[in-house]
C-alpha cells in the first residue's frame, strides 16, 4: 500500500481552512445584501462558490453532510432560477438569499465540526504513537528472541509494516487512517509479546530455577571436589563459564539453538538441551563443520525419558526422533542464536575452551542461575 506523502497532508488541512474561512465571508456578504422589489436578482456566485469548497472538503471525511449541501445547493439553484425569471412584481425578497444563507450556515456548521473532530482524533494520535512505537520496537526485538516461533516473527514484521503506514497517514492530515493503522500494529505487537512473556515464564519460575542452581552447585562441587574442569552453560544469558578446582576462572559469550531458549524434545526443534552431561568426543579442525567441536553425551537417561513423555502427551511429532549431536563448538560471533541446539563460541573463545577440555570433561547446561 503507497503511504501518503506528507505534504498531501498540509494541502488538505490547508485546504479545510480556507474553506470554513470563505464559507464565512460569504455568509456575510449574503447576509449584508437584499434585493428589494424593483432591485436587479440576487447573484449567488460567492456563496456557490464557498459552498463547493465545502462540499469538497467534506466529501472524504463527511459523505453524508456533503450529500445534504448537494441538496441544499441543487434547491438554492432551483429558488434562484426562479426569482431570476419572475416579473419583478412577482419576485419574493430575501427568498434566493435565504437559500443560500441555509446552504452557506450548514456548510459552515459541517465544516466546524469537522475540524472538532480532526482535533480531537490528532489529540488520540498524539497519546496512542509513544505507546504504539515502543510497542513495535519491542515486538523487533522481541521476535529475534531465540524460541520465538515463525508465527510471532511474521507478526512483528506486520507490526512494523502497519505502524509505518499509521505514521504516513498521520503525516499526511488523515489522524482516522492513522489510528486504525495503529491499532492494527498494536494487535500484532501484542501477539509477539504474548509469545514472548509465555517463553520467558520458565526462567523465572522457582521451581525451575531451584532445579538449575542445584545443577550448577553439583557441577561447582564436582569440579572442586575432583580438582577438575566443568562447563557450565547458561542460556539465558548466553555465557559459557568454566570453573577449575571449583572457583570460575573465564566466561564466554555463547549463542544458542535458534529456539534455543526452548526445552529441548526432539530432533529438529532447534532447541538447546538442558542437564547434565559430558565430552564424549575432541574434535579438532578438519573433524568438524565448525571449527573444532566437543562432542556431548545427548541424549542422556533424562532426556529419553522426557521424549518419551513427549511421544505419550503428543508433544512429539509422531516421526520425529529424540536426536543427536549436540556439540559446544566453533564459528560463533554471529551475535545472534543460529545452530540446531548447540552451543556456539567464537573460534578465539573456542581455542581456550577447547584446550581445557578433555573426554570426560562435565558439562553442565541450565536455563539460567
Amino acid at each position: 500500500m503507497r503511504i501518503p506523502r506528507p505534504a498531501a497532508g498540509f494541502r488538505r488541512r490547508s485546504f479545510l481552512f480556507g474553506a470554513l474561512g470563505l464559507v464565512v465571508v460569504a455568509s456575510v456578504a449574503a447576509r449584508s445584501y437584499e434585493g428589494g422589489p424593483g432591485g436587479p436578482p440576487y447573484r449567488p456566485d460567492r456563496a456557490r462558490d464557498s459552498v463547493r469548497r465545502a462540499v469538497e472538503a467534506l466529501r472524504p471525511e463527511v459523505p453524508a453532510a456533503a450529500r445534504l449541501l448537494d441538496r441544499l445547493v441543487a434547491d438554492a439553484e432551483v429558488i434562484t432560477a426562479q426569482e431570476r425569471n419572475r416579473p419583478v412584481w412577482r419576485r419574493s425578497p430575501g427568498r434566493a438569499e435565504a437559500a443560500w444563507t441555509r446552504a452557506l450556515s450548514t456548510a459552515h456548521r459541517s465544516l466546524a465540526d469537522l475540524r472538532r473532530r480532526q482535533n480531537v482524533l490528532q489529540e488520540r494520535w498524539g497519546a496512542v504513537a509513544a505507546v504504539v512505537g515502543a510497542d513495535v520496537a519491542r515486538a523487533l526485538q522481541e521476535s529475534g528472541e531465540a524460541g520465538v516461533g515463525r508465527r510471532e516473527i511474521a507478526a512483528a514484521k506486520q507490526a512494523q509494516h502497519k505502524w509505518a503506514l499509521a505514521q504516513g497517514y498521520a503525516a499526511a492530515g488523515d489522524p482516522a487512517r492513522a489510528l486504525a493503522e495503529a491499532e492494527q500494529a498494536r494487535a500484532f505487537a501484542a501477539t509477539v509479546r504474548e509469545s514472548y512473556v509465555a517463553l520467558h515464564a520458565r526462567f523465572s519460575d522457582p521451581q525451575n530455577l531451584r532445579q538449575w542452581r542445584r545443577w550448577v552447585d553439583e557441577a561447582v562441587a564436582r569440579s572442586k571436589r575432583e580438582r577438575t574442569t566443568v562447563f557450565v552453560v547458561d542460556k539465558l544469558k548466553r555465557k559459557l563459564h568454566v570453573y577449575a578446582n571449583g572457583h570460575r576462572v573465564a566466561t564466554y559469550e555463547a549463542e544458542l539453538g535458534t529456539k534455543g531458549l526452548k526445552r529441548k524434545l526432539h530432533s529438529g526443534d532447534q532447541a538447546t538441551p538442558e542437564g547434565h552431561y559430558k565430552v564424549t568426543e575432541v574434535r579438532g579442525p578438519g573433524r568438524t563443520r565448525y571449527y573444532k567441536a566437543l562432542m556431548l553425551d545427548y541424549p542422556n537417561a533424562e532426556d529419553r525419558a522426557r521424549y518419551a513423555h513427549g511421544r505419550r502427551t503428543g508433544q512429539v511429532p509422531l516421526r520425529a526422533g529424540i536426536g543427536s549431536l549436540i556439540e559446544i563448538h566453533g564459528d560463533g560471533g554471529l551475535g545472534r542464536d543460529w545452530t540446531d541446539g548447540c552451543v556456539a563460541l567464537t573460534n578465539a573463545d573456542m581455542d581456550k575452551v577447547f584446550a581445557r577440555a578433555r573426554v570426560g570433561t562435565p558439562v553442565t547446561i541450565v536455563g539460567t542461575f
